[in-house]
């Protein structure tokens, strides 16, 4: 297939020589700390839950405050009032959660590098068939959610979630489709998103979503799962940084008919972060992107969800295939904050008139 001679800008992140903590109970809350020092459990996942640790010291990422522990391997007892709580080292971002939402609110894009363990990626890789699992087929009979608890656990990573929650400027946020896959076979282009375009709802849909407006408060983020490494030769999405704030949507000269099967505009303007499996990445659904091409031999595989405010129809009933997740095995593999944070997003939509 044929490209443009002139090509994106390139970000690259590679993998992280360091990542903060979470400390995480068996019921799935983390170990937080209150701005007057206090120990307490937390459904949330700002800053007060991130920590350092090196070696039998435990430190809180920001106040830098040491709480005293009892620690045998990676597993700590803390006193949170008059209990003892235990919990269990869990691999954290490598930021603070308020330094990808100001990327976030800046560019339209941030990626948290590398935050699923390589326990999730492997899960979702044998979902995907990529990777170890790339001469299988995926299984079209049930819902991905129900096929491996990696899913769930994905969707539900609570730092992610926490920026999704404060860029929306609300917590009571839905997913717009139940949980896909896009996975690039070699030497192809997505089928869907090919062109620039902004997504849902700012674009025509098939369900009776009106069109939002672009100016205002945002209605919807885009979050990619990188089940695979993502890189410009194995098509990964492309967009224009700051294309969030601007009031119109991208212009026909970046979709203008290509002769000998060429690419839409693909110059400097536009940006492919390239970043290892098991980042996220999140994009306001304003945003101009595009798909990319796979030029490599291996395929390239992506979960795709979209988060959306409480006026916004999902694309597709999202509820139906959580329904069938509540009555799977793979529903009591999630701790009980992962269940309740999946119930919500897929339950609590708002009704069709």
């Amino acid at each position: 297939m044929g490209e443009q001679k002139l090509h994106p800008t390139i970000i690259t992140l590679d993998r992280p020589s360091h990542q903060y903590s979470l400390l995480e109970a068996e019921d799935g809350s983390l170990l937080g700390i209150t701005e007057h020092g206090e120990l307490i459990r937390s459904l949330e996942a700002g800053n007060h839950v991130i920590w350092d640790i090196c070696g039998d010291e435990i430190k809180h990422a920001v106040t830098g405050q040491v709480p005293p522990q009892e620690a045998q391997r990676n597993c700590f007892t803390f006193s949170i009032g008059d209990k003892k709580v235990q919990f269990q080292r869990r691999l954290g971002p490598e930021k603070l959660p308020s330094e990808y939402l100001e990327e976030l609110c800046r560019e339209g894009w941030t990626c948290l590098n590398s935050i699923l363990s390589h326990e999730i990626v492997d899960g979702l890789e044998q979902v995907a068939c990529t990777g170890p699992y790339e001469d299988q087929e995926q299984n079209s009979e049930l819902p991905k959610l129900c096929q491996h608890v990696a899913v769930g656990k994905a969707i539900a990573e609570p730092i992610s979630l926490w920026v999704l929650r404060e860029y929306l400027q609300t917590k009571d946020i839905h997913l717009g489709h139940p949980p896909g896959f896009n996975v690039l076979p070699p030497e192809q282009i997505a089928k869907a998103g090919r062109s620039w375009h902004s997504d849902i709802p700012y674009t025509k849909s098939t369900s009776p979503q009106p069109v939002f407006s672009r100016i205002g408060p945002p209605k919807a983020c885009n979050r990619n799962t990188f089940v695979t490494d993502f890189s410009y030769e194995n098509g990964a999405t492309m967009l224009k940084p700051g294309s969030h704030l601007l009031e119109s949507p991208p212009p026909e000269s970046w979709n203008a008919p290509l002769v000998n099967n060429e690419m839409p505009y693909g110059g400097p303007e536009a940006t492919v972060v390239e970043a290892p499996s098991g980042s996220l990445f999140l994009y306001d659904a304003r945003t101009w992107h595009r798909a990319g091409y796979n030029r490599t031999a291996k395929k390239r595989g992506m979960m795709a969800t979209n988060y959306e405010t409480p006026d916004v129809y999902p694309k597709r009933d999202t509820r139906p295939a959580c329904t069938k997740l509540l009555n799977s095995s793979v529903y009591h593999e999630m701790t009980a904050r992962e269940q309740r944070v999946v119930t919500d997003l897929l339950m609590k939509i708002p009704e069709y008139k």
